[in-house]
């Protein structure tokens, strides 16, 4: 009977700890003097995350990973796909995702693995995809290669 109840507190002790690694919660992601609310939820803990503008993406960064369910949910303002079409990378590696709408705004959940350590979520456009300032300097850039081919000099 005793050996019973120690079996019976482990098990319960074991399954009270066990949501003690899960880790979830907000992240706020700054970009361009805008934040985001990142929602997400996992077995793991979360390091950080970043928007990449070159490769329209997402980064995560993760550790103490066992193998769960990732979900997060963000604005599509954030990072949107055409079609809802994302690209999801675990450790570098394609993987399968389901993606729900609450509004306009994407919760994605796929599997994640023990120890993984880098997810991407790539979409078509990540805020923001051309700054204004950068677009006015291609422009001014454009006008002077014109001028440059026809040989004019409007500075005469």
């Amino acid at each position: 009977m005793q050996k019973r109840f120690v079996n019976m507190a482990l098990i319960a002790l074991f399954v009270v700890t066990l949501p003690a690694f899960a880790d979830q919660g907000t992240y706020k992601l700054e970009s361009n003097a805008k934040t985001f609310d990142i929602s997400y939820n996992f077995d793991g803990e979360l390091l950080a995350i970043a928007a990449d503008q070159e490769s329209t993406s997402l980064l995560i960064g993760t550790q103490n990973v066992r193998d769960s369910m990732f979900t997060i949910s963000f604005s599509s303002e954030l990072l949107s796909a055409q079609n809802a079409e994302f690209i999801v990378l675990v450790d570098g590696l394609e993987t399968d995702y389901t993606i729900t709408y609450g509004g306009n705004n994407p919760t994605i959940t796929f599997p994640i693995p023990t120890d993984s350590e880098e997810i991407e979520i790539i979409g078509t456009n990540v805020v923001p995809e051309f700054p204004f300032g950068a677009l006015a300097i291609l422009g001014a850039l454009s006008i002077g290669i014109f001028f440059s081919k026809m040989r004019l000099n409007p500075f005469k």
